[in-house]
């Protein structure tokens, strides 16, 4: 059997196979560019999604203050009920505090797109807060993505905003 010379050419590779060339390309996308030019440390696996976080913008993380949250990638959207259970101590037991979300979710190519957000049921420093919410019309819909969960407090006629977690959800539109 007669050897087939592989010629490597740029981004793909040439197969000659009995006298006939076949041409293999990788294709050149912003996927793959963005791919050699950041390092491996700045895409990271994160609700079973790859995102490019060279800063750990969307690491999880949970506050001790915040002592109960979702499970790691609990379907937000379609009437879908997600609580917290907060104590209060980050917002100083303020009982005009507010817990407030703002999602994002993940692109194909490891992009995060923020999404919008809102306030989270209930009032008061401390105590058990949920959120029921339906998402119609969006790209996130199946798509793996984050909350970020955020209190305020007030402080005269200004409010104070504390970053409370991250969490992995996954986007479920309703029908």
């Amino acid at each position: 059997m007669p050897k087939l010379p592989i010629v490597l050419a740029g981004v793909g590779a040439v197969v000659v196979v009995g006298g006939a060339a076949i041409v293999l390309t990788q294709k050149d996308s912003s996927d793959t560019k963005q791919s050699s030019t950041s390092s491996s440390s700045s895409t990271k696996e994160a609700s079973g999604a790859k995102v490019n976080d060279p800063q750990g913008t969307y690491a999880f993380f949970s506050d001790p203050s915040v002592t109960k949250y979702p499970a790691k990638n609990a379907v937000f959207g379609n009437g879908q009920t997600l609580t917290f259970e907060y104590d209060g101590s980050k917002t100083n037991n303020d009982e005009y505090a507010t817990l407030s979300y703002q999602l994002y979710y993940i692109q194909d190519n490891g992009g995060v797109i923020a999404m919008g957000g809102g306030n989270i049921e209930g009032k008061g420093g401390k105590g058990t807060f949920t959120m029921n919410n339906k998402v119609y019309t969006s790209n996130a819909d199946g798509r793996q993505g984050f909350l970020e969960l955020t209190g305020t407090t007030t402080a005269g006629t200004s409010g104070t905003n504390i970053k409370l977690g991250m969490y992995p959800v996954k986007f479920q539109i309703s029908k």
